[in-house]
């Protein structure tokens, strides 16, 4: 007997729609809501975020937050990874520098931890009920990191760049991993519009004759 590999039929593809993001938020406790801008504007999973601590956020001259340090110890790949701080994220990261007290966490401390930087082991309790609240389905924190891919690939980034805030050890891998929204493939046909431009009048009167 010959059992089919439907694996590649059913590889996961969802994405946020229109509005999730905001419901999501919108219904997020403070914790969640840092954890989710974090996923969708690094491409981290989970893991990496939860156990990510502050002597991992890198500051330039004047201290603000420029680069997230990876070590090979904390990601699935077992490489270094640097990964760029987003605007949206600098804000989140700022928000939870310090402790109730006002006093800066420690080095040591998890940035998406409790209140005083002590780890968070789970978020599935939290999630599952944002998204209910939301009214959202068959959405898993996950998904962010391929929304975060996509829009990406979308905002007209290479591959390979993809490739490597992903970091895939192959760019097969990062193509599977991505779909093409309707939104990426309108906009690749209005590059090829405007890069074909109208045909001159000599082109065209040739093509004409050509079909004569």
């Amino acid at each position: 007997m010959v059992t089919l590999d439907h694996r590649a039929e059913t590889e996961r593809t969802r994405r946020l729609q229109p509005g999730e993001r905001r419901r999501l938020l919108q219904h997020a406790h403070p914790h969640l809501q840092a954890l989710i801008i974090a996923a969708l504007s690094t491409g981290c999973r989970r893991g990496e975020l939860l156990s990510l601590q502050w002597s991992q956020i890198r500051r330039d001259e004047h201290g603000v937050a420029r680069w997230i340090v990876l070590p090979a110890s904390k990601t699935k790949t077992h490489d270094l990874r640097v990964i760029p701080v987003s605007s949206d994220l600098r804000a989140v990261l700022e928000m939870r520098r310090t402790d109730p007290k006002g006093e800066a966490l420690p080095p040591e401390a998890f940035v998406f931890g409790n209140a005083v930087g002590e780890r968070r082991v789970t978020i599935k309790t939290a999630w599952r009920n944002t998204c209910r609240r939301a009214g959202i389905h068959d959405l898993h924190f996950h998904d962010l990191r391929r929304e975060f891919a996509c829009r990406l690939l979308e905002s007209s980034a290479d591959l390979h760049d993809v490739r490597d805030f992903l970091w895939h050890a192959n760019i097969t891998t990062t193509s599977r991993y991505l779909r093409s929204s309707p939104v990426r493939l309108a906009q690749a046909l209005e590059r090829m519009e405007a890069s074909a431009g109208e045909p001159d009048d000599a082109d065209e009167r040739h093509q004409l004759e050509t079909v004569r």
